[in-house]
């Protein structure tokens, strides 16, 4: 891992952290199942968000992080 992706794992993690009020171990695992699985976590969201009349999009175009 460069050290782009795992600033980023600790910043998601605290920012878990902080917002569930976890333990600094659950924080981090759950930031690294995110960080793993962004990209069944776009299609996901994307379906949650999206009305069920709306056209389908190609999940190229998602993205969980803009590197």
């Amino acid at each position: 891992m460069n050290n782009q992706t795992l600033s980023r794992l600790m910043r998601m993690s605290w920012q878990i952290q902080r917002r569930r009020h976890t333990t600094r171990s659950n924080a981090l695992f759950s930031a690294w199942v995110i960080l793993k699985n962004d990209d069944i976590t776009v299609n996901y969201l994307r379906a949650k968000h999206s009305a069920r009349t709306s056209k389908p999009i190609a999940s190229t175009n998602f993205s969980l992080f803009h590197f």
